[in-house]
């Protein structure tokens, strides 16, 4: 008898690269609740919640916000209605938190002042600052990797960074790369994580560091106005940047430039600590058909080739 890989075990076999797989987001918006409204955590959740109900109007007045990320949080025993939001801009990325009374709380939130770079209000009041949280993609109404996979990353973060510090998610994107988790505040997104990797990303995290044979990509680069395509091919160039010239302090690599020179073909420059440039051709090519998510018939999928044309060390 013939056995079928699920999604992940055939992402992981194929050696998929992982940098640029990410869609890009300024603002992520994590909302704590089980949606006992809606059945609980169903494979659209923000989407479902977005059509009608009670979180409708909470989730327009969220997304009304330019590139904002809209995702649900929990955690086993929790019942409350903690509210995160993380702006995740290269230069100073910033993650807040609120305990929320009511989620009508939600409809009191200026977001206008969240492109100005302005501490969130919530009625008036500043949101409180934090210095970092990590949210895991456990819906297996989504995917049944993201569970599998998920839920063990999750149990050991917990004990790595502290149960406060962790949250499940319902679909951060990319399920065949499950276990895919991101770290705030910088918004750096992680795939096909397993238990043994979670002291690595905490300890790195904390000192400032990130993961590149990990890595999938990160919050929107600030200022640059990049549209989805471009923004991915930046994050694949910055994993093959940073791993040529063994760099991997986040901050040390600024990017300064994306230029498209052809259709699905990008130049893209970062600028190092040291004031020196490093550039790459990204350029998008078709994967062998393999499946998007479990049970899906496979398909072509697009990924990035990376040549790097200036790098001096």
């Amino acid at each position: 008898m013939q056995m079928t890989m699920t999604c992940a075990e055939e992402s992981r076999a194929a050696e998929e690269t992982l940098a640029g797989t990410f869609k890009p987001a300024d603002t992520f918006f994590l909302i704590e609740s089980g949606l006992p409204d809606y059945g609980g955590w169903g494979a659209g959740a923000v989407k479902t919640a977005a059509t009608g109900g009670p979180f409708a109007r909470y989730l327009a007045h969220l997304q009304s916000a330019p590139r904002g990320k809209v995702l649900f949080i929990r955690r086993p025993q929790s019942q409350g209605k903690n509210f995160y939001i993380a702006l995740t801009n290269q230069a100073t990325p910033r993650i807040y938190h609120r305990a929320l009374a009511d989620y009508d709380e939600l409809l009191g939130l200026d977001i206008a002042s969240l492109a100005a770079g302005m501490t969130p209000r919530v009625n008036g009041r500043e949101m409180t600052e934090i210095d970092e949280l990590y949210i895991v993609c456990a819906n297996g109404r989504h995917d049944p990797c993201c569970a599998a996979l998920g839920a063990p990353v999750y149990q050991e973060m917990a004990a790595q960074a502290g149960p406060e510090r962790i949250w499940q998610t319902t679909h951060i994107g990319g399920h065949r790369m499950a276990a895919t988790m991101i770290a705030f505040p910088a918004g750096i997104v992680y795939g096909h994580i397993d238990p043994p990797d979670a002291e690595a990303i905490v300890t790195n995290q904390r000192a400032g560091f990130m993961l590149t044979h990990k890595y999938r990509g990160r919050g929107a680069y600030a200022g640059h106005q990049l549209d989805e395509a471009a923004h991915k091919a930046a994050c694949a160039a910055e994993a093959s940047i940073r791993e040529r010239i063994r760099s991997y302090r986040i901050d040390d690599l600024r990017l300064d430039a994306v230029e498209e020179i052809g259709r699905d073909v990008w130049i893209v420059r970062y600028i190092d600590a040291a004031g020196r440039a490093h550039s790459a051709e990204v350029s998008i090519k078709m994967s062998a058909p393999r499946q998007t998510s479990c049970g899906d018939p496979p398909k072509p999928m697009p990924q990035h080739d990376v040549s790097l044309l200036s790098t001096p060390v």
